[in-house]
């Protein structure tokens, strides 16, 4: 390795970056201040200063009294003017290695680095902002310590991508996704909430027209208390319909620039991926970092014939963004790629060869049972406004729920082979999650009072890193004998493996 100069420092403009990553802090003071400026109140000025001038200080402090030093073998960084820290990070416990490149950051020829080790739920170290030359420095030294050379470097021709997302392909993820409905809703909700929507349907429809109520008099109709107007109702689901329609319409605009020039490509013992229009973001995934794939299908993906592929990584991460720049490994992917996909990120398992096998049928008694108690909850609450239509909506909870139960039944389905223990579930919105044994920490067998009065169990399946309400393994309405051996047959394999970060 090169000599390497004793001191670094960040970006001169750093501090600018540092003052805007942390600017939510000031969003409600700042609300304030243009409040009291827009009454005329004379001291807001001196209020601006008094939260943002100390602010800023000691956003350029941190900034500038930050240092790195790139050793042989490690990173040494240095932080702190009061309380000082220093942080020694080995390159080879180092995993991933993310850029994020805004609009303004190309601007400037500077990147926001992000180090990651596989034990922590926040990053190692957040270099904001580095040059480019600077962050190509350290991420070839870094590379260099795993016994990577950079891909630029290759001598040999690069592989090709496992995945690309055309136009087309985005289109579709936008579509799938529907990333727009929590934005319009919110937006809806507020005008709904302030007025502005009857002064909108006002300016549009008329003096007379307001949408509030619709629904309200519809149910009275039900009952022989009057029905709106068809036309109110007319419009009532017109302007529904252009909701889901706009909701689409925003998530494709989404997609389109957030997703933009989506590429995942294998290099070396990694998985990178680097898209979007307006941020620029490289991300990557160490191989052996995956503990679990989730493949996940909806309607609307079989409609397109697309699947979502989702990972579970040790070191779970809680930052949402960083989330979405890793964890979801291919936002969208046709069926035909799906299987290169896998073999890639999962080397040891044949996800082509999978034999599902179905969970004990008097599974779909113990489901039904919780239906008919949710049925019952939620007609009791209308018993003294719907009196002997109570019974009506209690059939039709129960039939939606043998429906449902039957179907949420036979959809599930585990699968024990040498290398991997899989497991789906979901008839509507269907998942499949595979984990390598070698990525097991746990196994348990847990039983209910319900369970053991059919003779039954589940089996539930731990592993680093796993996803706050993800789709886990954990195998229910298994007969006790099967569950047994099951977990006696799993925890077998594990014991037999070594686990690596």
């Amino acid at each position: 390795m090169p000599n390497l100069p004793s001191e670094r420092r960040l970006h001169p403009i750093s501090f600018l970056f540092e003052i805007a990553s942390h600017g939510r802090q000031l969003l409600l003071p700042g609300l304030f201040v243009l409040v009291a400026g827009a009454r005329g109140s004379e001291t807001w000025q001196l209020w601006g200063l008094v939260f943002f001038g100390p602010y800023a200080v000691s956003a350029v402090l941190r900034s500038f009294v930050f240092r790195y030093r790139l050793e042989q073998d490690e990173l040494v960084l240095r932080s702190g003017l009061i309380f000082r820290q220093q942080r020694h990070v080995p390159y080879r416990r180092i995993q991933n290695i993310d850029a994020l490149q805004t609009l303004v950051h190309r601007a400037f020829g500077v990147v926001q680095v992000r180090l990651e080790t596989a034990g922590g739920e926040e990053p190692e170290a957040r270099l904001n902002v580095l040059s480019q030359a600077a962050f190509e420095e350290l991420r070839g030294i870094v590379l260099g310590a795993r016994g990577q050379s950079r891909p630029e470097a290759a001598a040999v021709p690069a592989e090709a991508p496992l995945l690309r997302l055309s136009v087309r392909e985005l289109i579709i993820c936008g579509l799938i996704q529907g990333r727009g409905l929590i934005v319009i809703g919110a937006a809806f909700g507020l005008l709904w909430e302030t007025g502005l929507m009857d002064r909108i349907t006002a300016t549009i429809f008329g003096e007379q027209f307001s949408g509030r109520g619709v629904a309200r008099q519809f149910l009275r109709g039900i009952f022989g208390q009057g029905v709106p107007a068809p036309s109110k109702i007319g419009i009532t689901l017109a302007a529904f319909a252009g909701l889901l329609i706009l909701t689409r319409i925003f998530s494709v605009g989404w997609a389109l620039i957030r997703l933009s020039g989506f590429t995942l490509q294998r290099s070396g013992e990694d998985v990178r991926a680097e898209f979007g229009l307006l941020t620029h973001v490289a991300a990557s995934i160490p191989i052996r970092r995956i503990q679990s794939v989730t493949i996940h299908e909806g309607p609307l993906h079989r409609l397109f014939r697309r699947v979502s592929v989702h990972v579970d990584t040790a070191g779970g991460e809680r930052d949402e963004a960083v989330k979405l720049q890793r964890e979801w490994l291919a936002p969208v992917i046709a069926h035909d790629g799906l299987p290169r996909l896998l073999a890639s990120v999962l080397p040891s398992v044949d996800a082509t060869s999978i034999e599902w096998r179905p969970v004990d049928p008097r599974g779909i008694r113990r489901a039904r049972f919780g239906w008919i108690v949710v049925a019952g909850l939620v007609s009791l609450t209308f018993v003294l406004l719907l009196q002997w239509w109570t019974l009506v909506v209690f059939a039709a909870l129960l039939g939606i729920g043998e429906l449902d139960a039957r179907r949420s039944v036979r959809a599930l389905g585990w699968s024990l082979g040498p290398t991997a223990i899989s497991f789906r579930s979901g008839w509507a919105l269907r998942r499949r999650t595979i984990v390598p044994v070698a990525k097991v920490q746990a196994v348990a067998l847990k039983e209910s009072p319900f369970d053991r009065r059919l003779a039954m169990a589940s089996v539930a399946v731990d592993t680093a890193g796993a996803s706050e309400g993800g789709h886990r393994v954990a195998v229910p309405y298994v007969s006790r004998k099967t569950a047994e051996w099951l977990t006696a047959e799993l925890s077998t394999q594990v014991s037999r493996t070594t686990f690596r970060w």
